[in-house]
C-alpha cells in the first residue's frame, strides 16, 4: 500500500512527466487558438472589407469632382450615399479637414436593395439606424487622404460613441493625389464577434475534450514506461544482505531503463565483493587473534615454567639453573622474532612510502652471502648468477625477501643432505620484462591444497607444524608484503618430496 501511494505523490516522477505533458498541450491548445482566432477573424474582416469596397463600384464619380466638398448640397449628398449605403451599411462623407459632412440618416430600410448584403441581414434594423458613425481623428484622416492610391485595401475596426464595433472603409474624392475628401462606408461586425465567440466554444469543448484524452493516454503511457523502473525500485528495495547476488534485469526494451539496470547490477556486485571481503577480513582477523594469542601463549608459558622452578630452589643447582635461563633466553629470542614480524607485517599493511633506486641484485646477495651460509649450516648453498641484472628495489627490503626466503628453504631441507640454489635472471611475465630472484630447494615441498595459503598468516602446512621447524608461518606473509610494495610479483612451483622454487620478478628500468 505505501508503495501503492508513493506512485501518486505529486512529487512523483509520473506526475511530474503528466503535468509537464498536461503543460505542453495547454500551451499548444492556447497557441492554436490564438492563431485559429487570428486568421478567422482576418479572413472574416477581408471577407467583409471586400463586400464594402464593391459598394463603391455603385458610385458615379462624376459628380464628386467638386473642388470643394463644404459646396455640396444635402440632396447631392444623400443621392451618392444612397447609392452605397444599404440596410447595414452606413454611408459618410468626410472633407479633406477630417470633418463628417453628410451621412445617410434617412430610413434606408425603405430603399430597395436588391444587391444588399446576404449575410448582413438577421443584423437587427433598429439597432442598426441607433449606431453612431464611427470617426478617426483629424490627423489619422489626414494620413489617410495621403496616402497613394486610392484606399481599396484600407480598412479598419473602430469603435463608436456607444462602444460598437463597426468596421471602416474609404474611397478617395476627386484627384488621387490632391483628393478633396473621403467616402466613408461602415458595418457593425458584431456577426463576426458572435462568430469567433462561438468558435472559441467549440475550440474550448474540443480543447478540454483534447486535454482529458491526453491526461487519459498519458497516464496509460506512463505507467507502461514506468514499470520497469517501478519494478527496480521495487526489486532495490527488497534487498537485504543475504540477497546482495540478486541483479536486476537489464534488458527492458528502454536504453536509459537498460542502462540504470546495469549501473544497479555494477554496484550490487561491488556491494556483494566488498561485503565477502569484509567478511574474509573479520574471519581472517578471528584466525589471526586466535593463532596469535596460540603462538604468544607458548613462549610465555615456557617462560612462566622454567621461572616457577627457579623460584622453587632450581637456581641453587648451577646445571639446573644454566638450563633455565637458557630456555628462558631462547623463548624470549622467540617472541622478541614475533613481536618484530608482527611489527613489520602492521607497517607494510599501512602502506608506507617506499624509496626505492635502481640496484644491482647480484651486488646485494653477495653482501650477505656470508650470513646466508651460516643461515645453511651444512645445507649446499649454490649460487647461478648471471651479469648487470639490475631492478627498481629498496636494497633492505629486498635483502630481508631473500633472507626469508632461505630461511623458509632451510626449515624445509634436510640438514646435511639439503640444497638450496639462489640464482638471477632477466625474464617476461604476463607480457613485461623483469629481473628474476629464484631461490630453489631439494625440500619436502608443498602440497597442492595447500599452495594459495602459504602467504596467510600465521599458516602452516599441516606437515610442517612441529617443534623441529619451527617458525610461526609469517615469514613468506612478510615477503609476499614487501614484494607487492616494491610493484613486483611472486610465484611458487612446488612438488612433494622433490623440493620448492619460489621466483621473485622485480621491475627493471625499462
Amino acid at each position: 500500500m505505501k508503495r501503492l501511494k508513493n506512485k501518486f505523490k505529486i512529487n512523483s516522477l509520473k506526475w511530474q512527466l503528466l503535468f509537464s505533458l498536461m503543460i505542453i498541450l495547454v500551451i499548444l491548445l492556447i497557441t492554436m487558438g490564438i492563431f485559429q482566432s487570428i486568421s478567422m477573424e482576418k479572413y472574416l474582416c477581408e471577407d467583409k472589407r471586400q463586400v464594402l469596397q464593391q459598394r463603391f463600384h455603385n458610385l458615379d464619380f462624376s459628380k464628386l469632382s467638386k473642388e470643394d466638398l463644404n459646396t455640396i448640397t444635402k440632396t447631392e449628398a444623400m443621392e451618392i450615399l444612397n447609392r452605397v449605403a444599404s440596410k447595414n451599411i452606413r454611408a459618410s462623407l468626410i472633407n479633406k479637414n477630417g470633418e463628417l459632412i453628410y451621412s445617410n440618416l434617412e430610413d434606408i430600410t425603405k430603399k430597395d436593395d436588391n444587391d444588399g448584403d446576404e449575410d448582413n441581414k438577421e443584423i437587427d434594423e433598429k439597432s442598426f439606424k441607433r449606431l453612431k458613425v464611427p470617426m478617426l481623428s483629424k490627423d489619422e484622416y489626414s494620413s489617410l487622404l495621403n496616402k497613394s492610391g486610392n484606399l481599396e485595401h484600407e480598412y479598419k475596426t473602430l469603435k463608436d460613441e456607444d462602444n460598437n464595433y463597426q468596421m471602416v472603409v474609404w474611397i478617395k474624392v476627386g484627384d488621387l493625389s490632391s483628393p478633396s475628401g473621403l467616402i466613408q462606408l461602415s458595418t457593425p461586425i458584431q456577426d463576426i464577434k458572435d462568430i469567433l465567440l462561438k468558435q472559441l466554444y467549440v475550440d474550448s469543448t474540443l480543447s478540454i475534450f483534447i486535454l482529458i484524452i491526453g491526461i487519459i493516454m498519458g497516464t496509460a503511457i506512463f505507467n507502461r514506461t514506468l514499470k520497469p523502473l517501478y519494478k527496480i525500485t521495487n526489486t532495490v528495495e527488497g534487498i537485504e544482505v543475504t540477497d546482495l547476488h540478486t541483479r536486476l534485469e537489464e534488458k527492458n526494451g528502454q536504453f536509459e531503463i537498460d542502462r540504470l539496470a546495469k549501473s544497479f547490477n555494477i554496484m550490487l556486485s561491488r556491494i556483494e565483493e566488498s561485503f565477502e571481503k569484509e567478511q574474509l577480513i573479520k574471519e581472517k582477523m578471528r584466525s589471526f587473534v586466535s593463532d596469535a594469542s596460540h603462538e604468544l601463549r607458548t613462549p610465555l608459558t615456557s617462560i612462566h615454567g622454567f621461572v616457577e622452578v627457579l623460584l622453587r630452589g632450581a637456581a641453587k643447582n648451577k646445571d639446573q639453573l644454566d638450563l633455565a635461563l637458557n630456555s628462558i633466553l631462547m623463548e624470549s629470542e622467540r617472541l622478541t622474532k614475533l613481536v618484530n614480524d608482527l611489527l613489520i607485517l602492521t607497517k607494510l599493511d599501512k602502506k608506507p612510502v617506499v624509496e626505492m633506486k635502481e640496484e644491482d641484485i647480484n651486488g646485494l646477495i653477495q653482501e650477505i652471502q656470508p650470513q646466508l651460509q651460516v643461515l645453511c649450516e651444512n645445507r649446499k648453498l649454490q649460487f647461478d648468477l648471471k651479469e648487470d641484472i639490475y631492478a627498481i628495489i629498496n636494497k633492505d627490503q629486498i635483502k630481508q625477501v631473500i633472507f626469508n626466503l632461505t630461511q623458509n628453504a632451510v626449515l624445509h631441507t634436510d640438514k646435511t643432505k639439503g640444497s638450496i640454489t639462489i640464482a638471477t635472471d632477466f625474464g617476461i611475465f604476463e607480457n613485461q620484462r623483469f629481473a628474476v630472484l629464484k631461490i630453489c630447494d631439494n625440500g619436502t615441498g608443498i602440497p597442492e591444497k595447500d599452495i594459495k595459503k602459504i602467504y596467510d598468516r600465521f599458516f602452516r602446512s599441516e606437515t610442517h607444524r612441529s617443534r623441529e621447524h619451527g617458525g610461526y608461518g609469517l615469514g613468506l606473509s612478510i615477503v609476499k608484503a614487501i614484494i607487492d610494495s616494491n610493484n613486483g610479483k611472486i610465484k611458487v612451483e612446488s612438488q612433494l618430496e622433490v623440493g620448492t622454487t619460489f621466483t621473485v620478478y622485480l621491475k627493471t628500468e625499462n
